[in-house]
């Protein structure tokens, strides 16, 4: 798993793939791999969808 940090605290993969969506990153932007970690990959893609579709009520 993927340790990454915001302001010092460790992050999940959702919380990942929400934060790379709002930075512009793309869905094949997932750092995890499908078949290596398919479970983080698979939480990276639900973090992304989640913060698009709530992008996109917003718009």
């Amino acid at each position: 798993m993927s340790a990454a940090e915001l302001h010092g605290q460790k992050i999940n993969p959702f919380e990942q793939g929400f934060l790379a969506f709002i930075k512009g990153a793309g869905p094949k932007d997932n750092p995890f791999d499908g078949e290596k970690s398919p479970v983080s990959n698979h939480r990276w893609a639900a973090g992304w969808n989640k913060a698009q579709r709530e992008a996109g009520r917003k718009a």
